[in-house]
């Protein structure tokens, strides 16, 4: 008869331990208003070959009650064939959740906000893999080609006209997540964290 409390114990402890665990994917910080719109701003020149663009976005401080901007910066791919997947605000009835970005095989789905220099809404323009190298899209990324020259020029016509900072939710969004963008993350191979541990933020 006592096996029976300390299994119902055990599991109680593994409950509490299992929805204790952080998510993946979000923050659990629910704040009652929306960001601010994204500001305009250059991108630095990229510092060296194997550097992805990694776009600003807004963040929440507890103390100060208030959002504050994280510069866009260059960071080197934590493994080849990686992509940074932005993170992004949504609204989820009761306040705005933000969704972490993570690094994976794949660019997933971001809100579909623009970004700007390769995102903008949905994939990403700013270059590609291939070979081991990754390859600079010149027409949206400040790229010397002095120093790197695996590089190319399409053209990517952008037609989003403002730059939207998060989604109401998904009944009223004007991008949700297709297939590809939520195949992206479930095949994340990189945790998110702190992407803005290397030089060649504004």
């Amino acid at each position: 008869m006592r096996k029976i409390p300390s299994i119902r114990n055990l599991l109680i402890a593994l409950t509490l331990l299992a929805t204790s665990m952080p998510s993946f994917a979000q923050v659990r910080i629910s704040v009652a208003f929306g960001p601010p719109a994204l500001p305009v701003y250059e991108q630095p020149l990229c510092p060296g070959d194997g550097y992805i663009w990694t776009p600003g976005y807004w963040a929440w401080d507890d103390d100060d009650g208030d959002y504050y901007w994280v510069p866009g910066t260059w960071v080197e791919a934590p493994q080849v064939g990686l992509l940074w997947t932005p993170g992004y605000w949504t609204w989820r009835g009761d306040g705005f959740f933000f969704n972490e970005g993570y690094w994976g095989p794949h660019v997933g789905f971001y809100g579909g906000i623009s970004y700007g220099y390769g995102y903008f809404g949905e994939g990403y323009e700013g270059g590609r893999w291939d070979n081991g190298r990754f390859f600079y899209n010149r027409s949206v990324n400040n790229v010397n080609v002095t120093n790197i020259h695996n590089v190319y020029n399409t053209t990517v016509i952008n037609n989003t006209t403002t730059h939207s900072r998060c989604i109401r939710s998904s009944s009223t969004c004007a991008s949700c997540p297709h297939q590809p963008a939520v195949a992206g993350f479930r095949e994340s191979g990189q945790a998110p964290g702190r992407r803005h541990s290397q030089a060649g933020s504004l």
